[in-house]
């Protein structure tokens, strides 16, 4: 009994703790332009998921929102209707001032990181600017062959470029916190950057940076593509064909399987299609097997294009376009795409085509 008191407590206690760490973040300010509407404070709270955490109702374009924050987080402050957004690093019990408008006269004030880093891109961008000016006057004078004045530039640009990466670099450096882990997710989205870099882009962050909400997403992210990096089991999937049959991919057999993202609108796709085409009427009866996913949402141009282009392997989708949930299982970030598999469902190459698939299949199945 005595135990079980114990542990109660114990439990209740913990539960106070995690509710006295969460506290208010206050927003006020105003929005010019627009006189009444509603505004939403958002925040990822993984890569695929955002969250509504805060918002209130606006009069004669003044405002002031409350929510609760259990650490600091990158936010978005959006009015009900428009695209866009204002970026916030709220910290929990921080109060802002705000002033939202479509020009470079917005600006969010107040909290030690919002204002710490609002600072530092203000001093960056200075920077770019100077470097874009410097980069434009060395191409002009590098096309009127004045070769002399363009080496006197290009030096104060190698200068200027130096000092923007020295500023990064030692901004960053002494915020291990959850500045250092937006910024290089940022990068890393930006980029479109692959397993591996991503892994030396994370193992550059400090502990404090990489226990925030972007250090896990960027976590959330290399463990995702590490699913389908070379020698990962192949994630099984369900999608509909063009009858509306459910078909699932580890039912198809084949001595090598080749997954193929495409479209429809997709020049670069429909352009290799006759190239996949004819190696799967050259290979198929070796033991190769085609499941065209189509990230169409129009299943009228899906349908045609199929019999267009003759594609007489197994054709799916969700006609959900970029939002169908295997384009993400795949980390796919552009088509046309291309996934390899062994007979077990293996993940053997990506992203291969044209002669090099062939000589790949070739060596493979014959």
């Amino acid at each position: 009994m005595k135990k079980q008191l114990f542990l109660a407590l114990l439990l209740m206690c913990n539960a106070i703790t995690a509710f006295a760490q969460a506290e208010d973040v206050t927003i006020k300010g105003r929005i010019e332009g627009i006189k009444k509407g509603c505004l939403y404070l958002l925040s990822h709270s993984s890569e695929e998921k955002t969250d509504t955490i805060g918002f209130c109702e606006f009069k004669k374009g003044k405002f002031i929102l409350k929510a609760i924050l259990e650490e600091p987080k990158v936010t978005q402050l959006v009015v009900g209707g428009f695209s866009g957004g204002f970026t916030l690093l709220a910290e929990p019990g921080a109060t802002y001032d705000a002033c939202l408008s479509n020009d470079d006269n917005y600006y969010i004030k107040g909290g030690n990181l919002n204002d710490s880093y609002t600072a530092h891109m203000r001093a960056s961008d200075s920077l770019r600017t100077t470097i874009s000016g410097l980069q434009e006057r060395y191409d002009l004078l590098r096309t009127g062959r004045k070769f002399r004045s363009a080496s006197l530039v290009n030096d104060t640009l190698r200068s200027e470029q130096e000092k923007l990466a020295g500023l990064t670099r030692n901004f960053l450096g002494s915020n291990d916190n959850l500045i250092s882990a937006y910024t290089i997710y940022s990068n890393i989205v930006m980029r479109d950057a692959g397993l591996q870099e991503t892994r030396n882009m994370y193992s550059s962050l400090g502990k404090g940076a990489k226990a925030t909400q972007y250090g896990r997403m960027i976590k959330e992210r290399i463990d995702r593509m590490a699913k389908t990096a070379g020698g990962a089991k192949a994630p099984d999937f369900t999608l509909p064909d063009v009858n509306g049959n459910q078909v699932t991919m580890s039912s198809l057999k084949g001595k090598i399987k080749i997954i193929d993202f495409w479209a429809s609108w997709c020049g670069p796709c429909r352009l290799n299609n006759p190239a996949l085409k004819k190696l799967y009427e050259e290979f198929h009866e070796k033991g190769l097997e085609i499941i065209g996913i189509s990230l169409d949402t129009d299943k009228a141009a899906w349908k045609k294009a199929i019999e267009k282009d003759g594609l007489t392997w197994t054709n799916v989708s969700s006609l959900k376009g970029w939002e169908c949930e295997i384009v993400r299982l795949y980390n796919v970030s552009g088509v046309p795409a291309l996934f390899v598999l062994d007979e077990n469902n293996n993940i053997m190459q990506t992203g291969l085509r044209g002669e090099k698939l062939r000589i790949f299949l070739q060596e493979n199945l014959e």
